[in-house]
């Protein structure tokens, strides 16, 4: 890491994100304590429609599969229309979905088949949203709020779809088991209706008309020659991969090793839950406070060293406080990445890169579970996550040497104006200059 990068002085103006990014994240938050609910209610549902072990798993299986094989389509859709009008058409037609879903829970009980489907179904429509949802932040809000804008996206996964969503939506399943449903489909019309109320879409889109599989090798290309870009992909499936490498053992480190109650696990995911909502809701404040590259570092630094220290845990409870450091350095990494991106990809092209970079990242996620389990069997349980953690402190390595390259995507000369809303929003805190951006 070079001096300079190090020395570097962000704004220090607090950032006022404006009325339309409002109405997203409003609209986004609403929709993943919906999708939290739906999430905890399904599994729940598939058990009491089959005894079979399976059914969970088919259910699951349904719902992943949209990530692999829409990814790359998603971009396209992203690129070649309204992303904005796109997204609320998504959730209109999710809320449609949904609703009626809920009305046949309440006549009768479906079959398997159909959870798996209903599963499919939104997980195609979650793969183009969020694809569509991170492509738009950058013409809703300045290039210096970006981090503050992505922190407060990733917050509602987190808060939303990771706490209170799943425990409503396993009381409700309680009560009735159509009340999840139910509420999810409510929470899609109203993301619709937040979502509609941003206006129509500024960015450049991609000539319409051409072939599917034309459009995607574009946005492959552009990622395969675009340097910079190219090292952040590369660096984030391998960040990922090492990461989930560590965390699939948790589990078994609770269970199995510190042999606490299997109930403590929840204490463990809640921890880790906390500690990414704490970096989501500090991104702003914290990109005033360090450089690009002092945040990039420290998040290698501390899924790597936390990975190692979790290895030698003795009580649920170091887990858990561990746990929460690496959910702290993996939201604080995701929304350096994001933003880098955002300022690096020309927006007519956006979609497309977003979507190779999360298959990617997706596939690395895969691999690092996969080769946890093998290297489990054959070793330890504490053995991935010390082999993850140094991995991840090898990759800092990297980091260091190639931050030069990667923060100065931020200075690239293509400034584009800022847009209306956000230039409006506050104008006695908008700084003189600000750097040029491009998702």
């Amino acid at each position: 890491m070079t001096a300079a990068d190090l020395a570097e002085k962000p704004s220090k103006s607090r950032p006022q994100l404006g009325r339309k990014f409002t109405l997203l994240w409003s609209a986004s938050a609403v929709s993943s304590v919906g999708d939290g609910m739906r999430d905890s209610a399904l599994p729940l549902l598939a058990v009491a429609v089959s005894d079979s072990p399976s059914a969970v798993s088919v259910v699951s299986v349904a719902g992943s599969l949209p990530f692999l094989l829409m990814s790359l389509y998603g971009g396209v859709l992203a690129d070649r229309t309204d992303r904005r009008r796109l997204m609320w058409t998504i959730d209109a037609l999710r809320a449609a979905v949904v609703l009626g879903f809920a009305c046949w829970v309440f006549l009768a009980t479906p079959p398997l088949i159909a959870l798996a489907a209903l599963a499919f179904l939104l997980g195609c429509g979650e793969t183009v949203f969020s694809n569509a949802a991170t492509s738009a932040v950058p013409e809703l809000v300045r290039p210096d709020q970006l981090d503050a804008a992505n922190g407060r996206m990733q917050a509602n996964m987190l808060v939303g779809g990771n706490l209170i969503g799943p425990l409503l939506g396993s009381a409700l399943f309680a009560v009735a088991a159509g009340f999840p449903f139910t509420v999810d489909g409510v929470s899609f019309a109203l993301a619709a209706a937040l979502v509609a109320a941003t206006g129509r879409s500024t960015a450049a889109r991609a000539a319409a008309g051409r072939p599917v599989l034309t459009e995607i090798r574009e946005g492959v290309n552009w990622l395969f020659h675009h340097r910079e870009v190219r090292m952040l992909a590369i660096l984030s499936t391998l960040g990922a991969l090492t990461c989930f490498m560590g965390t699939t053992m948790m589990v078994l480190m609770v269970t199995r090793v510190v042999h606490a109650p299997a109930a403590s696990y929840g204490i463990v995911l809640a921890a880790g839950a906390i500690g990414g909502t704490a970096a989501s809701t500090l991104a702003g404040r914290i990109s005033r406070l360090l450089s690009r590259g002092t945040r990039i570092a420290l998040s290698f630094l501390l899924m790597g060293v936390s990975l190692i220290l979790m290895a030698f845990s003795t009580s649920v409870f170091e887990v858990a406080a561990l746990y929460g450091v690496i959910g702290f350095a993996i939201v604080t990494w995701n929304i350096q990445a994001i933003s880098l991106r955002q300022q690096a990809v020309p927006k007519e092209l956006l979609g497309r890169v977003n979507s190779c970079y999360m298959l990617l990242s997706r596939l690395g996620i895969m691999t690092g579970a996969a080769l946890s389990g093998w290297i489990a069997s054959v070793t330890s349980i504490r053995t991935p996550l010390v082999m993850g953690g140094t991995l991840l402190l090898l990759l800092l390595v990297a980091v260091l040497v190639l931050l030069p390259r990667m923060t100065a995507m931020e200075a690239a000369p293509a400034a584009e104006a800022a847009p209306a809303d956000a230039a409006t929003s506050d104008a006695a805190t908008a700084p003189e200059t600000a750097r040029p951006e491009a998702e």
